[in-house]
């Protein structure tokens, strides 16, 4: 690596951390003194809830964070007269721009690569920590189709992984065969264990004099295998639940045969995703927009255009994906394509300064 790519890395970097470690505390203090009265006795409790509201805040302040960052360290080069100083020496322009570039797209993949793991559950560990835990988060009353089978559960016990009383309706197009009861099951092994059950089958023939209902019990059956909690919790619509970037695969490919609305599961799996893209993708678009000399700019105000631009792109961007949310956009309109335009946008940039 060349010398004027270390100190530019390291500039870039070094205001990348200062920038998010300031987002982070602004935010975590915000909340602590909105949530301050709910928040447990127990000092523990409040630490964990301090350091569960710093990686919750992570999703907003890491992507701002890296844009901005971009602004003060070329605004600091340019206020220095470094940029025309690099120039002299005969770096180009895409030179300077590629290590910093780098550096947010490492911060970005690592940031999704967490999206896969239990961090994308800390809003809902944030939430349980400022109830106490003693808010029990179940869900009641689902009636979902699964497997060709259509199942009723009274109620979904996601931190025990158990359901009680459930139903499930076997139904051929438009004959049902049987219908199966459970008091209880627990979740294991990818599969339900329903325990006591009583089946119901119904006679293929309804006339008189031939077999009537054939009633079965079982102490145990096996049954909805792959059929997950985080599954019901998710196609649930009065739910909101935090999902990683597995969930909502395990999810559409569960129910996108089944005639059911996957919008917001594919809306959830594209901002944990590709959403986030637009952070190093906007680190290089501004990058060549940023004036080189401060002689002929006033770098103050500047600084202060880009910074709005930076929060107005993504205020925007923030405002698709809700709507991708919610079913009034498709997500691939609404999140992919913003990010693939500003990728194009920037190989346009890049082509033009080659």
């Amino acid at each position: 690596m060349k010398l004027y790519s270390r100190y530019i890395g390291w500039i870039y970097f070094k205001t990348f951390l200062i920038i998010f470690l300031a987002l982070e505390l602004f935010y975590v203090g915000i909340d602590l003194l909105s949530n301050f009265k709910d928040l447990p006795v127990s000092a523990g409790l409040q630490l964990l809830y301090v350091g569960a509201t710093f990686l919750t805040a992570i999703s907003y302040t890491m992507p701002i964070s890296l844009v901005l960052a971009t602004v003060v360290c070329f605004i600091g080069i340019a206020r220095s007269n470094e940029f025309v100083s690099f120039y002299a020496l005969g770096v180009y322009k895409n030179s300077l721009i590629k290590i910093p570039f780098l550096i947010s797209c490492a911060i970005t993949v690592l940031y999704i690569l967490l999206n896969f793991t239990s961090f994308a559950y800390m809003y809902d560990y944030q939430k349980s920590i400022k109830d106490g835990f003693s808010v029990k988060r179940n869900t009641t009353d689902s009636f979902l189709k699964f497997d060709g089978k259509f199942i009723y559960i009274k109620e979904l016990n996601p931190l025990e992984q158990s359901i009680s009383d459930i139903a499930i309706f076997d139904i051929n197009n438009t004959t049902l065969n049987n219908i199966m009861f459970a008091n209880n099951a627990k979740f294991s092994s990818d599969e339900w264990i329903l325990n006591d059950t009583k089946t119901i089958v119904l006679p293929k023939k309804l006339q008189v004099g031939e077999k009537g209902l054939d009633i079965k019990t079982n102490s145990n059956v096996h049954s909805l295998k792959g059929f997950t909690p985080k599954n019901i919790q998710s196609a649930n619509s009065d739910e909101r639940i935090s999902l990683s970037v597995l969930d909502t695969i395990d999810f559409i490919t569960t129910f996108q045969g089944e005639g059911a609305s996957i919008n917001n599961a594919k809306s959830i799996f594209y901002t944990l995703t590709i959403a986030p893209l637009f952070a190093p993708i906007l680190v290089f678009i501004l990058y060549y927009h940023l004036p080189v000399v401060g002689r002929f700019f006033n770098l103050a105000l500047a600084s202060f255009v880009y910074v709005l631009v930076t929060l107005i792109i993504w205020g925007v961007l923030f405002i698709l994906a809700k709507f991708s949310a919610t079913g009034a956009l498709i997500p691939e309109l609404g999140i992919v394509m913003p990010v693939v335009l500003l990728a194009f946008y920037s190989i346009y940039l890049f082509r033009l300064n080659r």
